[in-house]
């Protein structure tokens, strides 16, 4: 079946989170995923540029903040992305967290624990864009 974009049926009309430039890989904005040895979250934050990330930690939170440079040509005033994870102190070393930014995404380490036999244990997320 293909999308006609000119089309006025609403089962044709994509959701505004799908990325129609997109041809493979999953559609969400962030995921979690667990190793064996870690937490890994992906975060996408297109066009930050890694000099424009700020992270810290404080107790078991990992708080993240990049914004996209503005573009005044195109009157874009860039967008601004950021979050905070909470994670179990029992399950995670949140004091060894890993954070990078590469090509526009965030990629987020958090090492369980060793010896502790934990899933993905995030107390909660907060995301903002």
């Amino acid at each position: 079946m293909s999308r006609n974009a000119g089309s006025s049926s609403e089962n044709s009309i994509p959701s505004p989170m799908r990325n129609l430039f997109q041809k493979s890989g999953s559609q969400a904005v962030y995921e979690m995923s667990e190793t064996k040895k870690a937490c890994v979250m992906r975060v996408d934050m297109p066009g930050c540029p890694e000099s424009d990330l700020t992270y810290w930690v404080d107790d078991n939170n990992v708080h993240f903040f990049a914004d996209e440079p503005a573009m005044p040509e195109y009157e874009n005033t860039g967008r601004k992305y950021g979050g905070s994870m909470v994670f179990n102190p029992e399950s995670y070393n949140v004091k060894k967290v890993k954070v990078k930014l590469i090509n526009g995404v965030l990629w987020i380490t958090v090492p369980k624990i060793p010896g502790k036999n934990a899933s993905i244990d995030v107390i909660e997320r907060i995301i903002r864009y």
